[in-house]
């Protein structure tokens, strides 16, 4: 069986490697930190299982109509929400409602015991767990044994909601065995995914810059850079540390070959609903929100998702812009080839990061700092400090959940001024 002739034609997403009879299906990762398929031939019997259930390359189901049904511009109502969420807070709105039926979401999370080196998919049924699934992550995330986890779900009868990108979405879809009512899904306008590789190694590179270990990371900080700022913010030993080094390269070199090559980048969109920042919002709603704080592009696809858009947005405020010509690339092509992607990942092979983040991020490696040299500038971690992203998180359920309960009491008090006692 020849699965992947070419890299371009293989997203990673793991699918084969789960519906293999045999479990002659191993994902390994190249030399640039991207994970393909290996089959042990021994095992293989040559059923076709893996291509036919491959959606990269033998295509996903399509929708008759070519455009969404609706679009909105959308933010949450709640400021910790808005705050805490890379865009307008829709995906917290939407997974709340699924929350609340005692469903499940999935989404991209920091792993807990590897934070914040890897990145994989992982289901949520609480508020706290949920948080840890919000925010921008610009690396590609590991969907490990997601897929069985949520056939499982759906069989048992609980409502799942998947989050990923458009080739994970799609993927999901055609491992399934069939449709179920149970399941909503979100993808995402994708810029393209980053190496895992790459993040650890430009995470390692800081450490060795900074003389210590990182503890956190945000690929966008909002709360201090604006949200139109695209800065990520790395913690090493209790003190932040921004700049745009991975960023210039999460726009130019490191993205997976497939990502040159996707199937998903036009409007006809795999999921029930698309997310995405809401770039040129300006001209499709002018005055609405122009306080840098985030806007959620919101695209109903279809009536399935609609139905989740009606259980969601209660807590958003939104404006309908059906029909506006957007102007996300991603909905249009996906990314043209670098003219020097080759040799970029020459040059990581035989280099390695540091090199490339010179050459490519105009980043000169650090003079690296003594463990001494830290301690005498960074004060004692207290057990206040070491608890303070918990709390935080902890303090936005309690917010959220307080609004929730409040809410059908406003609606009855608006109600009660238009028309009266």
């Amino acid at each position: 069986m020849d699965l992947v002739k070419k890299k371009e034609n293989c997203c990673g997403c793991r699918t084969c490697e789960k519906v293999c009879p045999k479990d002659a299906i191993h994902m390994k990762a190249d030399e640039c930190g991207f994970l393909y398929p290996e089959i042990d031939f021994e095992k293989c019997v040559d059923c076709g299982l893996c291509l036919k259930k491959c959606a990269f390359q033998s295509g996903y189901k399509k929708r008759k109509e070519f455009e969404p049904y609706y679009a909105y511009g959308v933010r949450h109502k709640d400021e910790r929400a808005l705050m805490n969420s890379r865009s307008g807070g829709a995906f917290t709105a939407i997974s709340n409602s699924v929350l609340k039926e005692h469903g499940i979401a999935y989404g991209a999370g920091f792993d807990s015991e590897r934070q914040p080196y890897y990145i994989k998919h992982m289901g949520a049924t609480t508020k706290e767990e949920r948080n840890k699934l919000r925010g921008s992550k610009y690396v590609q995330s590991d969907l490990n044994d997601v897929f069985p986890e949520i056939k499982e779900k759906l069989e048992q009868g609980q409502t799942v909601l998947f989050s990923g990108t458009g080739c994970q979405v799609g993927a999901l879809y055609a491992y399934l065995p069939k449709e179920y009512e149970n399941l909503y899904t979100i993808d995402i306008i994708c810029h393209g995914v980053p190496s895992p590789k790459l993040w650890e190694d430009f995470l390692h590179m800081r450490e060795k810059e900074k003389g210590g270990k990182a503890e956190r990371a945000a690929f966008r900080n909002k709360k201090r850079y604006g949200w139109k700022a695209h800065k990520e913010t790395v913690v090493i030993g209790g003190q932040p540390y921004t700049s745009r080094i991975y960023t210039r390269l999460f726009y130019g070199c490191n993205i997976r070959p497939s990502c040159l090559n996707c199937a998903y980048a036009n409007t006809n969109r795999p999921a029930d609903i698309t997310l995405a920042d809401f770039w040129g919002h300006e001209k499709a709603m002018p005055d609405v929100w122009d306080d840098d704080k985030g806007i959620s592009l919101v695209l109903i696809n279809n009536s399935h998702g609609m139905q989740l858009w009606e259980n969601s947005r209660n807590e958003v405020d939104e404006v309908e812009v059906t029909g506006y010509p957007f102007r996300h690339r991603r909905l249009h092509a996906p990314m043209e080839k670098p003219k020097n992607y080759d040799q970029f990942w020459k040059d990581y092979a035989k280099k390695g990061f540091e090199y490339c983040s010179e050459k490519y991020s105009n980043h000169k490696m650090e003079e690296p700092r003594k463990e001494a040299e830290v301690l005498k500038e960074t004060k004692p971690e207290t057990e206040e400090t070491k608890t303070e992203a918990v709390k935080e998180e902890k303090e936005d359920t309690a917010q959220e959940a307080k609004q929730a309960e409040t809410l059908p009491k406003k609606v009855f008090r608006h109600i009660k001024q238009l028309f009266g006692e």
